[in-house]
C-alpha cells in the first residue's frame, strides 16, 4: 500500500504576543524560542506529519497580528485551507479580539475552516474560563482546544486536526 503525500497551507492569526509562533516552533522542535521576537509580516515554517496512510505537509503561515500589519496581512491569506484563530487565557483582551480574526478570516478567506485556541494554558494567572471559551467555538461552530506551547500540552493534537481539516477541505475542493 502507497502512502499518499499532501502539501497544505495552514494559517495562524490572532493578536500578537499569543504564542502563534511558540506554538509552530514547539510543533517542529519540541521547545519555544527563549525570548519574544515580534513577526514581522508573516513566519513560514513546514511540519511533517502523517494521517493513517496519507503524508501531511503542513506549511504553517504564523502571521503577525498587530494593527500596524493588516496592510500586509489580507495578501497571505489566500490559498489557506485551515486557520487557528489563537488567543491567550490569561489575557482577556485576546479573547474578545477572536470575533475580529474571523471577521479578517471570513474577509479574506470565507470557505477557510478554523479552530479556536485558547494558548498559555500552563500559566496560573488565567483570565478566560474553558466555558466561556467553547461557548464562542459554539457560536462559530468550530472546534476549540486548550494548548500550552511551553509544556507542549495538546499541541500535536492540534496540529493534527489542523491537519485532519486542511486535508478535508483539499478533497472536498477536488
Amino acid at each position: 500500500m502507497s502512502v499518499q503525500e499532501f502539501a497544505t497551507k495552514l494559517i495562524l492569526i490572532g493578536d500578537g504576543k499569543v504564542g502563534k509562533t511558540s506554538l509552530c516552533s514547539h510543533l517542529r522542535t519540541q521547545r519555544i524560542p527563549g525570548t519574544y521576537n515580534l513577526t514581522v509580516g508573516v513566519n513560514i515554517e513546514v511540519h511533517q506529519t502523517y494521517l493513517k496512510d496519507t503524508s501531511v505537509k503542513l506549511v504553517m503561515w504564523d502571521l503577525a497580528g498587530q494593527d500596524r500589519f493588516s496592510c500586509v496581512r489580507s495578501d497571505f491569506y489566500y490559498g489557506s485551507r485551515v486557520a487557528l484563530i489563537v488567543f491567550d487565557l490569561q489575557n482577556r483582551g485576546s479573547f474578545f479580539d477572536v470575533k475580529h480574526w474571523v471577521r479578517e478570516l471570513k474577509r479574506h478567506s470565507p470557505k477557510t475552516p478554523f479552530i479556536i485556541v485558547g494558548n498559555k494554558k500552563d500559566l496560573q494567572k488565567r483570565e478566560v474560563s474553558k466555558e466561556e471559551a467553547e461557548s464562542l467555538a459554539r457560536e462559530f461552530f468550530a472546534p476549540y482546544f486548550e494548548t500550552s506551547a511551553l509544556k507542549g500540552e495538546n499541541v500535536n493534537k492540534l496540529f493534527q486536526m489542523a491537519a485532519y481539516m486542511a486535508l478535508r477541505e483539499t478533497v472536498v475542493a477536488y
